[in-house]
């Protein structure tokens, strides 16, 4: 503290004189942070005037007693009460007031607990929004897991959280770490923890056979409490932050690419925040901490007993899967992973079809299809029109306009059955949506469309020309108008006058 003199001689050696803080500092035997204070401040503190009374100020002895008695009173809640005791100012003053007055909140205190190598793996689910695929969308989610000892980790994504796609995460995890940690934790996911009531947890019997098969223990965190997992916690925000968000991806395929990359060639090549050492090369200490995998792998795919329905499909997630139609009313087993679904009869693979993620879908091995129709000749016109009408809405709507007009409708789905097998069906929805477009039907009007889209991207040669079906009519030849005649409607009568007498006799010379 300094007197009010010394203050002066500070500010006016220092403002007019030019004497440096350092030298005036000396000058007076102070520090020179009280220097710079007295050139900030030309007053004292203690000498200002005090401040003028507030309107909250025959409140604050019942503001600190309440507070005192409920500590978690929000400042709304005694606003309401100051009100009816006749207080008129706002909420601002009286939140001021109460950050002053209230009592700091007790903070958690957390200990740091080093694990051993090879000793802990802790593992969690991240939601990252949803997927759309075809008409539906799907939740994405991203399986993470990290080795507490290297922080090494694992990050991989899909569209569900079943029981075998959460195995067979698992199983990528520990072939990508080659080997398995003695305890892996977990949050109380379903997948894992039935129920838990207290330090009593009953685990997923199904996950229990997993865990038996690779030797390592569960570990279920306690309810609420996420830290006891703070490090999969973390790698789930460095995943959203450092790798998600702002990249885009061409498909699942290529997001879980993308994905494998970063995590092999960015997050565990960095230097980690807490070991100031990489965990790729911690990696390499603890692999050999880590007992090896089973020589067999667990089979985790989904297993459903089913019967083949009366349409030869199988159901699985909304979605149908054909069969051949000897198989109607049998019992068979499905068995399905994220890339394909199979169908086996006595231990028999009787059908295989790639994995549908959309819903309501139905998918179709053809030769069980041609098979049914072989019964069911009946049945080839309306499945070729359904066919034809899942292309697009606007096939359907097309298909829809056609029936409408006297044109055979069997014979321009056979027509336009033809067009699909000779172009495919990309070319042919997008003929029909520009046939539909133009209000123009027909399958020859489709096949012209088509050509014309198909020159103007250089894929094939120019279109033929449409024929209407009368041979008068095709036959006409049209020859091309000398558009230089058209040059003498912008000319006056003058000159047209005079070039007409200028112009030389064909028949001379």
């Amino acid at each position: 503290m300094i007197t009010a003199e010394i203050r002066a001689a500070i500010r006016r050696l220092v403002l007019r004189e030019g004497w440096k803080i350092e030298t005036t500092a000396r000058r007076f035997g102070v520090h020179h942070s009280v220097v710079r204070r007295a050139l900030r401040d030309p007053q004292d503190p203690a000498e200002r005037p005090t401040p003028a009374p507030s309107e909250l100020d025959p409140f604050k002895e019942y503001v600190v007693q309440r507070l005192t008695e409920h500590p978690e009173l929000t400042a709304v809640r005694l606003l309401l009460e100051l009100q009816l005791r006749g207080f008129t100012g706002g909420v601002a003053q009286l939140r001021r007031y109460v950050a002053q007055v209230r009592a700091p909140r007790a903070r958690k205190a957390y200990l740091r607990i080093e694990t051993e190598p090879g000793e802990q793996a802790q593992v969690d689910w991240g939601s990252f929004g949803h997927w759309r695929v075809g008409n539906t969308q799907r939740p994405l989610s991203a399986f993470a897991m990290v080795l507490r000892w290297s922080r090494a980790l694992y990050v991989d994504f899909s569209l569900d959280q079943r029981m075998d796609t959460f195995l067979r995460m698992h199983q990528r995890a520990l072939v990508f770490f080659s080997g398995v940690p003695q305890r892996i934790v977990y949050d109380n996911l379903k997948s894992v923890v039935l129920h838990h009531v207290g330090s009593t947890v009953q685990f997923n019997p199904v996950f229990l056979t997993f865990a038996g098969h690779y030797l390592f223990e569960p570990v279920a965190a306690p309810v609420r409490y996420p830290e006891f997992k703070g490090g999969v916690e973390a790698a789930i925000k460095f995943i959203r932050h450092s790798f998600f968000y702002g990249r885009t991806f061409s498909s699942l395929d290529d997001l879980r690419q993308q994905a494998f990359a970063w995590a092999t060639e960015t997050a565990n090549t960095r230097i980690h925040g807490t070991t100031r050492e990489r965990p790729a090369e911690r990696l390499l200490v603890e692999r050999p901490r880590l007992r090896p995998l089973p020589e067999h792998a667990f089979d985790t795919d989904l297993v459903l007993p089913m019967i083949v329905s009366k349409e030869a499909r199988v159901h699985l997630d909304t979605n149908t899967y054909s069969v051949h139609h000897r198989f109607v009313g049998h019992n068979v087993l499905l068995r399905a992973n994220d890339t394909s679904v199979r169908i086996l009869a006595d231990g028999v693979t009787i059908a295989e079809h790639p994995r549908c993620w959309g819903r309501r879908q139905a998918i179709e091995d053809r030769s069980h299809i041609d098979a049914l129709l072989e019964r069911r000749p009946a049945g080839r016109a309306p499945r070729r029109r359904d066919r034809l009408a899942a292309l697009s809405p606007e096939c359907r709507v097309y298909l829809q306009e056609v029936a409408r007009r006297r044109i055979d409708l069997e014979s321009e789905i056979q027509k336009l059955g033809r067009l699909l097998q000779l172009y495919g069906p990309a070319d042919l929805a997008e003929g029909m949506q520009r046939a539909l477009a133009a209000r123009t039907f027909g399958a020859r009007y489709v096949r012209a469309l088509i050509d014309q889209s198909r020159f103007a991207r250089g894929l094939g040669e120019p279109p033929e020309p449409i024929l209407t079906g009368n041979t008068m009519a095709d036959e006409i030849v049209v020859q091309p108008h000398s558009l230089e005649t058209y040059d003498a409607l912008f000319q006056t009568p003058e000159a047209a006058h005079s070039t007409e007498t200028a112009a030389p006799d064909p028949g001379d010379g």
